[in-house]
């Protein structure tokens, strides 16, 4: 019965969320990548400098890093996780969410499915085409399918998207708390400072970064980049970033679920 309640909330949301202003964000933030890959693979120059795929790997790793993990996925995260419940607040249609003969932390789960899915589906799209785009332009399919299936790019690039989906899940789950208790999206350059400063900070610290989690569970490390990760500290042990991975979401899923428990609707405050 539970399932069938969250399947029709992630219906719901599903719909809401693609029709919404996030998507338009959305979209050019995942198109970005695409663009920069295209650029590159189109240069008449590109293939003096990318003269085997390892340099190619060598910079899609730092784009993994940087402009995916850094940049995409937060402000993603951040966009959708906040908007899928400050909508209902914002649209005042939140009453009617509450008046369906569902639990509320029903709504809660099946919204953050919603998200994950939409979100998950961008950024993933957009870490494929850009590979894909980049070493078929410059190599041929002969020397890609090569290097997917023969010599192991593919499952590099299956973790590289399972840590994204990660990502997305933890930030997601702070914005969606975020989003049902405040009107604006403040929160998202404290915890963005929080996260590309703490980094330059003592060992310690980093350990209370999402981010240290994140890289470190990423399968291969940048040639030339050693200085990047030294900034990161030491990778953490698989078990520790799987374990802190799940238990971010898991903590700020059931704080917004109590808070939802709690409310009442009162759009006059919002």
């Amino acid at each position: 019965m539970k399932t069938k309640q969250i399947t029709a909330v992630l219906s719901i949301s599903l719909r809401r969320l693609w029709r919404s202003k996030l998507m338009g964000a959305c979209v050019i933030l995942a198109a970005i990548p695409v663009l920069i890959a295209c650029l590159i693979a189109f240069n008449p120059h590109a293939s003096r400098y990318f003269r085997d795929i390892a340099r190619v790997h060598d910079m899609f790793e730092i784009w993994v890093r940087t402009l995916f993990l850094q940049f995409i996925v937060f402000f993603v995260a951040g966009i959708f996780g906040f908007g899928v419940v400050r909508q209902e607040m914002d649209d005042r249609t939140l009453h009617y969410l509450f008046l369906q003969p569902v639990k509320r932390w029903v709504l809660v789960l099946g919204k953050l499915a919603a998200y994950l899915a939409l979100a998950s589906g961008f950024c993933l799209a957009s870490l494929w085409i850009s590979y894909l785009l980049m070493t078929l332009a410059l190599f041929g399919p002969g020397v890609v399918v090569a290097e997917l299936f023969a010599h192991g790019r593919f499952v590099i690039l299956l973790r590289e998207s399972l840590v994204l989906v990660l990502g997305l899940l933890a930030y997601g789950s702070i914005a969606m708390l975020m989003g049902s208790l405040f009107k604006s999206g403040f929160y998202a350059l404290i915890l963005l400072a929080w996260e590309t400063g703490l980094p330059y900070l003592p060992s310690t610290l980093k350990l209370w970064t999402v981010m240290h989690y994140l890289q470190s569970l990423l399968p291969e490390r940048p040639v030339g980049a050693s200085r990047l990760f030294e900034l990161l500290g030491e990778p953490a042990p698989v078990w520790l970033c799987i374990l802190v991975l799940i238990a971010v979401p898991s903590i700020f899923i059931a704080l917004c679920a109590l808070f939802f428990q709690r409310r009442e609707c009162l759009y006059a405050e919002t």
